[in-house]
């Protein structure tokens, strides 16, 4: 008999114990999932925003950290960036308002008045621009340009703004926000942001993440009304490269070209940047990752003991089959295959399990949890060895059984 096909006996003669060890496996291997879809969930909202806006180049303020604190620069410096080889540069705000949430029901269903006071981030461009501002069509921010440019109709009237129909639930709904009036319903319901009454006339698709939770668009008058910001500065510039122009000699033509109170970045760039500071800098990036190998961690321990214990109470069956002449490396092979297989019949649920919990996680929690090809094999590297490791911890035990000891 291989090595195999007797660890395979072995898990089979005992079920219940079998179901336990790779019920523990299953739960190292939901942890393992969920801390990666968390941290890939963190790398993919760090880009979010640039992933949803057309631009060759990025200007930033030369005091920009990161997408929450991006600081201003004056606006003068967009047209300071119309060198050769830029065919557009277009302005780009974003600041944080104060959104009195609508009257809303709990997750049990009781009833929650309006007016209370929630932080919402607010972006503002030039409405006539925003199908060249942002990304439309599938995955964008605007099903079509067509669709874009009614938005920014409906923009140019002040007071007016779009809503992210990603925004979290306790938001308010937007098509109930839509059809509530600028002067407020009866019920109160009135829409106000920053303590003024707005109007909400339409919606976009952006999604949440750490970084916010809800977002509104607007025109730059209605921003600079709202958000009491000056009408000289601005947040981004997103650069569009005329065809043929070279993106890195444009880059340092702008370095040269403009004050020193501005940032220029690649997309590469500035993607590179903020995911940097996301995982490296920021506590829910360490955090995640010391989880990652705290799972992992747990994972080898649980499945050591159950290992042990195994092998422990069948320390008289391992000892005969030392009788019968099998060598040392046969039983080793027979510990380790059990190893992998308990690795493979916890993963199994495990994965699926995962799938269920980061469909949670992107439909009701905000966090784009999604399962790659590389987490899912990732993952099922790591159970392999984390049960591997285990199974060479335990097979010691299986050398200390004395054939002797059953006369």
């Amino acid at each position: 008999m291989t090595p195999l096909r007797l660890a395979w006996a072995n898990l089979v003669h005992k079920r219940t114990r079998t179901f336990i060890a790779a019920s523990g496996v299953a739960f190292a291997v939901v942890l393992v999932f969920m801390e990666l879809g968390m941290l890939g969930g963190v790398s993919r909202t760090a880009t979010m925003l640039y992933d949803k806006l057309q631009f060759d180049l990025l200007i930033t303020s030369a005091e920009y950290l990161d997408i929450s604190r991006p600081g201003q620069f004056p606006r003068e410096r967009l047209a300071q960036a119309r060198i050769d080889g830029v065919a557009e540069v277009e302005p780009l705000c974003l600041s944080v308002a104060m959104w009195r949430a609508p009257a809303r029901e709990s997750l049990l269903g009781s009833p929650i008045p309006a007016g209370e006071l929630m932080s919402i981030n607010v972006l503002a461009t030039r409405p006539e621009r925003l199908d060249r501002v942002f990304v439309t069509g599938k995955n964008g921010v605007f099903p079509s340009p067509e669709a874009a440019r009614d938005a920014g109709r409906q923009l140019a009237r002040g007071g007016t703004f779009l809503m992210d129909r990603k925004s979290k639930p306790e938001f308010g709904d937007v098509a109930k926000l839509e059809r509530a009036s600028p002067s407020g319903s009866p019920g109160g319901d009135l829409v106000r942001v920053n303590d003024q009454r707005a109007q909400i006339v339409g919606e976009f698709e952006l999604g949440t993440g750490f970084s916010w939770n809800a977002m509104l668009m607007t025109s730059e008058s209605t921003y600079e009304a709202f958000t009491y910001q000056p009408a000289n500065a601005v947040n981004f510039g997103l650069v569009t490269l005329k065809p043929g122009a070279d993106r890195i000699a444009v880059q340092k033509q702008l370095r040269a070209a403009l004050p020193p109170d501005v940032q220029i970045y690649t997309r590469e760039e500035i993607d590179s940047s903020e995911r940097s500071y996301w995982m490296r800098l920021t506590s829910v990036g360490q955090f995640l990752v010391v989880a990652v190998i705290l799972a992992v961690v747990v994972g080898v321990i649980f499945v050591y003991q159950m290992m042990a214990a195994d092998i422990r109470n069948m320390l008289p069956e391992y000892a005969t089959v030392k009788a019968l002449g099998y060598r040392p490396p046969y039983l080793t092979g027979v510990v380790l295959w059990q190893a992998v297989l308990l690795a493979l019949f916890g993963y199994v649920p495990g994965f699926f399990a995962a799938l269920g919990l980061y469909y949670v996680a992107r439909n009701y929690g905000g966090i784009p949890a999604e399962m790659t090809a590389l987490i899912a094999i990732g993952v099922l590297t790591l159970t392999v060895g984390m049960c591997f490791a285990s199974g060479v911890l335990a097979v010691r035990k299986v050398h200390t059984a004395d054939p002797a000891d059953l006369f």
